[in-house]
């Protein structure tokens, strides 16, 4: 049997809940969330506010990480505190020069 939309919102609002901070990769982050993860041009880990789902898709708000010059941002992981909890929509976004990347996450629970 086929989830429902309200079963999908109810999965996708859990899944938000577990953790809201957001880090940039320039590869794949691996298990413990930590390889290739941006370093220096000011970059941190960002928070983001989740939305309510809607048709089994939750958005968070608008990121901004600070990067070098030339960073490809292939990843962006999620974490609760220091537990890293996986990875989730890439960006493939690349800066040159030094500046900014702006990427809004966002989740599909397409569980059946």
């Amino acid at each position: 049997m086929a989830s429902t939309t309200a079963v999908k919102n109810n999965m996708a609002d859990h899944w938000a809940s577990l953790g809201n901070t957001i880090s940039a990769h320039t590869g794949d982050p691996g298990a413990a969330g930590t390889a290739n993860e941006v370093v220096g041009g000011g970059y941190s880990r960002q928070p983001t506010t989740w939305g309510s789902a809607s048709g089994g898709v939750i958005s968070g708000s608008q990121v901004t990480f600070t990067v070098p010059g030339g960073t490809n941002v292939t990843h962006l992981g999620r974490w609760n505190g220091s537990t890293y909890l996986g990875s989730i929509d890439s960006p493939d976004a690349s800066v040159s020069p030094a500046g900014e990347i702006k990427p809004t996450p966002s989740f599909t629970y397409s569980g059946d």
